[in-house]
């Protein structure tokens, strides 16, 4: 008797076969192609979804449906991690909603059991672990079969791009010259935007989220792990992308940035006439600072971005502002002993922080300080606070313009709440040594 063969689910469609991993491979490098696919006739004016970028690290486009991310093979899983965590926080947040409620009807009514609760808790415990594990089952399976490599196996890869690349150094030799798609990104040679895509951003706009530093201050102060931490502005907003954008990181941050700067009138705000300016705004406002001679190197080395997709980096956003007559400065941290950077950009952060505190001796020590743009080689964030454990570890607190607030943490936007897991809501905006480990280069804007 032959082994029995077990059906496969597509992670892009859903398609399932249980026809083995051969048919499963050849439905995916038919249909799902992450480069030039050995099955189908080869176009020379696509890109490879899955290349080498200019002779250097591999990158494929996540497969959680409707992200559209271009990621290097090292950053897969934890951006992958990150996505289980947002539909987690998502059901720890319905969590917290039925503690409110249980809260409300225990007025009214005899409160169950201790033993009842507790069952009722692993139940949802339960139910968020099962959707969770059928996405990881699916991409354990999609990496299986394309030879990804594990979280746990070293990597050589060096993703390069150019999401964000340092700032102008004379020393720089890359400065002054035209850049590829190592530092552009896949589009980096495009002249137009299809579209669909013009549409899209028109149309859409911004998925924007206000309120959320104050959710997250109740969250930390909830927190049993928590030795103390800072945050920012309350009324800085978390930007994130659209459905199937795509890197447009860079640009998000910049209107975290400009929230804030609407909010307090800050100076230069009058250009911005109170609004959050649109990616086109941005690149126009870019492009004018070029023409008047700031950081003007970046159209020589991007060709222009106007009506483009190519990536922009602290350099371009240091440009707008600066147009803009909006006071601000760019630091960058880079060292090859690994460890240093991270521990120079922690020990810059929490200085920049301590600065803006009336209270020193709160847990939680909220400040009005403008929130800082964060940038390593393949992504940026925006940072809105530091959070030091009870084990003596740092964490930056970021807004992550790739990922969403969970709708139940914006459901808890001004309210005032009882979390059950404090901790896992807050994993979804900790980025701490497990991640900025892997870089040897920061640097901030602020």
């Amino acid at each position: 008797m032959g082994d029995e063969i077990t059906a496969m689910t597509c992670p892009f469609c859903s398609w399932e076969t249980a026809e083995g991993e051969y048919a499963m491979l050849l439905h995916m490098e038919t249909l799902h192609p992450e480069g030039d696919s050995p099955f189908v006739a080869k176009d020379d004016d696509k890109d490879s979804a899955n290349a080498k970028v200019d002779g250097e690290a591999q990158y494929a486009e996540c497969p959680v449906e409707g992200c559209g991310e271009m990621l290097s093979l090292d950053e897969m899983d934890y951006h992958i991690e990150l996505h289980a965590d947002e539909a987690g926080t998502d059901l720890d947040g319905g969590l917290a909603q039925s503690a409110v409620h249980e809260a409300r009807a225990s007025t009214s009514s005899p409160s169950p059991s201790r033993a009842h609760r507790e069952a009722e808790r692993q139940r949802r415990a339960a139910r968020a672990s099962e959707v969770t594990s059928n996405q990881s089952k699916a991409i354990s399976a999609w990496k299986k079969l394309l030879k990804m490599p594990d979280s746990s196996a070293s990597s050589t890869l060096s993703p390069r791009r150019r999401q964000n690349t340092k700032p102008a150094s004379k020393s720089d030799s890359t400065r002054g010259k035209r850049l590829g798609k190592a530092q552009l990104g896949k589009y980096a040679h495009e002249d137009r935007m299809p579209d669909w895509l013009v549409s899209l951003l028109q149309k859409g706009g911004q998925v924007k989220s206000e309120g959320v530093v104050s959710v997250i201050a109740q969250l930390l102060e909830q927190c049993s792990s928590t030795k103390y931490a800072y945050l920012c502005h309350p009324q800085v907003q978390h930007i994130s992308k659209l459905r199937r954008e795509g890197g447009f990181c860079g640009y998000r941050n910049i209107q975290m940035i400009t929230s804030y700067i609407n909010a307090v009138e800050f100076q230069g705000s009058r250009h911005l006439d109170g609004k959050t300016p649109t990616i086109f705004q941005i690149q126009d406002f870019i492009e004018s600072a070029w023409d008047e001679g700031i950081n003007s190197q970046g159209r020589v080395e991007t060709g222009g971005i106007r009506g483009t997709r190519k990536y922009i980096g602290t350099p371009e956003a240091l440009a707008m502002f600066r147009l803009l007559d909006i006071s601000c400065d760019a630091q960058g941290f880079k060292n090859r002993e690994p460890g240093k950077s991270e521990e120079l950009l922690i020990e810059y952060v929490e200085n920049y922080f301590q600065s803006g505190v009336t209270d020193p001796t709160q847990r939680v020590r909220l400040t009005n300080l403008p929130p800082i743009y964060f940038q390593h080689a393949g992504h940026s964030m925006t940072i809105i606070g530091l959070e030091k454990s009870r084990s003596g570890g740092k964490n930056l607190l970021v807004f992550d313009p790739m990922f969403h607030d969970a709708s139940n943490i914006v459901k808890l936007v001004g309210q005032k709440f009882s979390h059950p897991f404090p901790d896992l809501a807050l994993k979804f905006y900790r980025r701490g040594g497990r991640y900025l480990r892997k870089y040897r280069e920061f640097e901030v804007l602020r």
